[in-house]
């Protein structure tokens, strides 16, 4: 009768563990984006294979840093393929914004689907190469995305943010 009540207890206990697990939890989809010193995106855009690469941060509350060019240091800081022709191709600006105008973007985001997962098909077209990831509001995410109306919204935030034209 003991042996029966612990064995009945030790599974109770193993349901209740399995039922807390972060792994049963499912990250919300949309949400209100807090101001926060917190919150930040990482945004990585390749519209061809011939167009330069872009990375946008935004981090923060408003400072933003673009890197744009062909060199493979605009996606890998810790790159050294420096006998590559076009490791130089590589140009960097600087912005900032207001806190609420920041909180704004990543709300923008968030709406369009940045939290939603998404399934990559074998079909799905190659460029637009999109990476996002971040913090926001403690939520973490990294993911690619061939979402067009994310993909949209990301290259209207990345012209927003006086791109030089290079995007196509």
């Amino acid at each position: 009768m003991k042996r029966r009540l612990s064995l009945s207890l030790c599974l109770l206990a193993l349901c209740a563990c399995a039922a807390c697990s972060p792994y049963w939890y499912k990250k919300p989809d949309r949400f209100l984006v807090q101001n926060s010193r917190l919150n930040w995106a990482q945004i990585f855009y390749q519209a061809s294979e011939s167009a330069p690469r872009v990375r946008c941060d935004l981090r923060d509350n408003g400072l933003i840093t673009i890197l744009e060019g062909k060199s493979v240091t605009v996606g890998d800081d810790f790159n050294i393929e420096y006998d590559k022709p076009d490791f130089g191709d590589v140009r960097k600006y600087y912005y900032q914004m207001e806190p609420e105008f920041f909180r704004q973007t990543l709300q923008l985001l968030v709406d369009t689907g940045l939290m939603e997962e998404e399934e990559i098909e074998e079909g799905d077209p190659v460029y637009p190469k999109v990476l996002v990831r971040g913090n926001i509001n403690h939520h973490v995410f990294q993911k690619f995305t061939v979402d067009p109306d994310l993909i949209a919204e990301i290259r209207s935030q990345l012209f927003q943010f006086k791109m030089s034209g290079q995007l196509r």
